[in-house]
């Protein structure tokens, strides 16, 4: 790619994007289809987005969890008792 083409320096981990020189407007990121407007130096509208959850917690996940929270405030108690 010619430097004077696309002045634009992209950091070596992202996906490649090609904006023609001049070009201000919107543009759809590639890999996450988020939209930002091109100014013609930087884009605008990005911001931090946590990845969506790829599944929801299964049955058993909760299952545990509900077991660790039990045992957990049983040994509160069994700790207190002992102080006493």
């Amino acid at each position: 790619m010619d430097e004077r083409s696309n002045p634009i320096r992209h950091h070596a981990s992202a996906p490649p994007i090609f904006l023609p020189a001049g070009h201000v407007g919107p543009v759809l990121l590639p890999g996450t289809n988020r939209e930002v407007w091109w100014t013609g130096r930087v884009a605008i509208g990005l911001r931090y987005e946590r990845p969506p959850r790829a599944e929801p917690m299964g049955r058993s996940a909760l299952w545990v969890q509900v077991l660790m929270l039990a045992w957990a405030r049983r040994r509160g108690r069994l700790a207190k008792s002992e102080r006493c």
